[in-house]
């Protein structure tokens, strides 16, 4: 995808945005999903995981030549895939991809940024799989703000509610491969940790729970990407494998690259 294209785009602060319309409202209108201009694959993955996972309001797919246009005529909100970016307005980490959902607004800064999130995927795994994770993922976080404009919700932000939440993975099956546990961590020191049930498999199972949207279980997604010559930033996710909702996460910076360990059991042990 041309990024240049979207990122210049959203730096044309003289263009004139609508007034601060309520996310209610804007999601009466369709999701613009912007789509390159070239074909590429990320346009079929993006086409393939909103037909199917989408459901808070009707997609639309638009090129990126008539993003802009679309801007100024329309309340509703647009989802762009961007490289090396935050996941949030004012975030501090970079991840290799993500997915925003943005809005245009008169107050303060033209695009408003609803919600993002990155894709996390490692060399040999499904890659649609993991887009579909992540417009899942994002779905939530926009019915989050939904809910929290309406007043619906008790938490304050997104983190504060995945983090109130996480003990009930201790009433699902919790699936990890064994490639995204630490190392130094066996089975008998996880069953010390905890009381919940822990199945060890393979990534290709996890794989399989997900496509049959099992109802039972819950999954580990690790993701771990090196930010400099020295550190890596470390990505731990327990999701739902029948709707996609996140339940647990954790985001730590170590000097190497770090699974599902200790500290993470005894969060959820609390």
């Amino acid at each position: 995808m041309k990024h240049t294209i979207i990122t210049l785009t959203l730096a044309f602060a003289y263009l004139i945005g609508y007034a601060d319309t309520p996310l209610s409202e804007r999601l009466q209108y369709p999701l613009y999903v912007v789509v390159s201009d070239e074909d590429l694959p990320i346009n079929h993955e993006l086409k393939a995981a909103f037909d199917e996972h989408w459901s808070l309001n009707p997609v639309e797919y638009i090129a990126e030549a008539d993003y802009e246009a679309l801007s100024w005529s329309t309340p509703g909100c647009f989802l762009i895939y961007q490289k090396h970016q935050s996941v949030a307005e004012e975030g501090t980490t970079v991840y290799s991809e993500v997915l925003r959902v943005v809005c245009f607004t008169k107050g303060g800064k033209l695009v408003k940024n609803v919600a993002g999130v990155p894709i996390l995927y490692n060399e040999g795994e499904n890659r649609q799989l993991a887009i579909t994770n992540t417009v899942r993922m994002l779905q939530d976080k926009v019915q989050f703000e939904l809910y929290s404009e309406q007043g619906e919700s008790e938490y304050s932000n997104y983190s504060e509610k995945i983090n109130s939440v996480s003990s009930v993975v201790k009433l699902k099956k919790l699936y990890i491969s064994a490639q995204d546990l630490d190392d130094n961590l066996d089975f008998a020191s996880i069953r010390a940790l905890y009381s919940g049930e822990v199945k060890v498999v393979d990534r290709s199972y996890i794989d399989k729970l997900i496509e049959e949207n099992s109802s039972d279980a819950y999954y580990v997604v690790v993701n771990s990407r090196q930010t400099s010559g020295f550190t890596y930033v470390n990505t731990k996710l327990i999701i739902d494998a029948n709707n996609g909702e996140l339940v647990y996460q954790d985001e730590t910076t170590n000097t190497q690259p770090r699974g599902f360990g200790k500290r993470d059991f005894k969060k959820l042990a609390d």
